[in-house]
């Protein structure tokens, strides 16, 4: 790997989210959060739920506001490589630099996403399934944004949650068996959702 080629793309990565506010979309999905227990979970790497006001957030992907050490214990390699040991991690203000290393370590810090050859994080199975058990048992709604349904593993959360009301937003949304599809951005949508169900 190209540590410096990797590190200036998340440096432009960065910069860009640097400029970023939340949405309607987001400020929607805080909204819901003021009468229902909700749970958001995420591909997307940066903390613009969180701004919002969401608090139960989890990053399948990691997130570009904190850094951590390139053999981090968190990271799981899909060829099991051991060698993931440290556990500095900490929130940043700037992008990581090469040539940052780790104050415990003394090696390269990265930012705390997930990259190829590694598993996402915060998929907890055994939680997931019962959380689609409370959402069927409580009349829950589940819903899903903005997605390809072709990335796993969150592709299979639209099979594993069983809730009564299922809801798919997309500008091109795929036909998936017992969802009500909106056409459209999650800034447009997601109010218009979000204040059918607050009523």
């Amino acid at each position: 790997r190209d540590k410096g080629m990797v590190l200036r793309f998340y440096e432009q990565r960065f910069e860009g989210y640097r400029n970023c506010k939340p949405h309607a979309g987001h400020e929607a999905l805080a909204k819901l959060e003021q009468k229902f227990k909700v749970t958001h979970i995420t591909q997307n790497i940066d903390d613009l739920l969180e701004q919002a006001g969401c608090t139960d957030v989890r990053h399948l992907h990691g997130s570009i506001r904190h850094k951590k050490c390139e053999f981090h214990k968190d990271i799981t390699t899909l060829d099991g490589d051991m060698k993931f040991t440290c556990d500095f991690k900490t929130k940043i203000d700037d992008p990581v630099k090469l040539g940052e290393l780790c104050p415990k370590c003394n090696s390269q810090l990265r930012p705390d996403v997930v990259w190829f050859n590694e598993a996402v994080r915060n998929v907890d199975y055994y939680e997931i399934s019962e959380l689609s058990y409370e959402m069927k048992q409580n009349d829950g709604v589940f819903i899903c944004i903005g997605t390809s349904l072709e990335v796993y593993p969150a592709a299979t959360f639209v099979k594993m949650f069983d809730a009564p009301n299922k809801f798919l937003i997309d500008k091109n949304p795929k036909h998936v068996y017992g969802f009500k599809e909106f056409k459209g951005t999650a800034s447009e949508q997601l109010p218009v959702l979000v204040e059918s169900l607050m009523s």
